[in-house]
């Protein structure tokens, strides 16, 4: 019989969502950015509704970016007990989606899938999400004695 740990499953979910709701908040932001240059300012309900577009649209299509990447690095830290430091983890987080949006961006039609990863500071920003998710992970199994 195989034993199920259910609770990794749930902070992977837990995980995915924090690193969801960074990025898209994020890419708002950026988006926002760019409009604000254009035309000399946004009114702050039009950055509310920006905001909440991104992450009830935006986040549908990061969301599973986010999986995959989580998911990848989860395994890894199960695998390899060298990796289960918060720095590392972090770093390893960053390294994956920054290899998964190279993947992506290569293959997507347009010039690039996540218009924040158009500039160095809006990649780095995105990395730094994925790397907040992936310490978020890491601090609840050390927090229930998993990698203690």
């Amino acid at each position: 019989m195989i034993s199920v740990r259910w609770f990794l499953l749930w902070y992977l979910l837990l995980a995915v969502l924090l690193t969801t709701v960074l990025a898209c908040i994020t890419q708002s932001g950026f988006n926002l950015a760019a409009i604000a240059a254009l035309t000399g300012g946004v009114a702050a309900g039009d950055i509310a509704a920006t905001v909440w577009f991104d992450l009830t649209h935006f986040s549908l299509t990061y969301a599973p970016i986010a999986l995959v990447n989580l998911l990848i690095v989860a395994v890894l830290l199960h695998y390899l007990p060298l990796l289960r430091r918060y720095w590392l983890a972090a770093v390893l987080g960053a390294v994956v989606l920054y290899l998964m949006l190279l993947l992506i961006n290569t293959i997507a039609p347009m010039p690039t899938l996540i218009a924040a990863t158009r500039s160095g500071g809006g990649l780095i920003s995105m990395l730094l999400c994925s790397s907040a998710g992936m310490l978020g992970y890491t601090w609840l199994l050390k927090r229930r004695k998993y990698y203690a």
